[in-house]
Formats: structure tokens, C-alpha cells, sequence
């Protein structure tokens, strides 16, 4: 995030330290932003449940190796989303 925001990137992000239940405010805050990206270090279960109960085409990087993900990774990742 900072990388891409020092760059002037227009991106922000959210931390969810709730999963169950959702933070009651989430769907409003998803559903303001054009693109939702959701980089998880498994096979996409927080991207599959937040489509499910909120209706937002939020995409999902995942990574399954066992190693945290790089930040270059992750920044060129959402570079690719902003651009698209």
C-alpha cells in the first residue's frame, strides 16, 4: 500500500479483524470503491464468502506456499487491478 500510494496510485485498504460476524458497516464500505482486491495465503475463502453475502466482484490473489507474500508481489498484483 504504500509503495502504490507513494507512486499516486488512487488505493486504500481495509483491515478485518472480525470475520464472524462481518463488521456491520462492510457491505456499504465494499460497495464504494470500483475494485476490490483480497490477497489471502490460502484458496480464497474470504473472497468466496464476501461475494457471497455482499454481491461485489472482489478479486482474489491468493498464494499457497507457506511463505508470507512479498510486498513487491503484492504491489505489482494490485497494480495490475487498478489498471485494468
Amino acid at each position: 500500500m504504500r509503495r502504490l500510494r507513494a507512486a499516486g496510485e488512487p488505493i486504500a485498504q481495509a483491515h478485518l479483524r472480525h470475520l464472524n460476524p462481518f463488521p456491520h458497516n462492510l457491505g456499504p464500505v465494499l460497495k464504494g470503491y470500483d475494485k476490490v482486491v483480497i490477497p489471502e495465503m490460502n484458496l480464497g475463502q474470504l473472497a468466496t464468502l464476501i461475494r457471497a453475502k455482499y454481491l461485489v466482484d472482489a478479486r482474489s490473489y491468493n498464494q499457497v506456499n507457506g511463505m508470507p507474500f512479498k510486498a513487491e508481489q503484492l504491489a505489482t498484483a494490485l497494480k495490475e487491478a487498478i489498471d485494468d
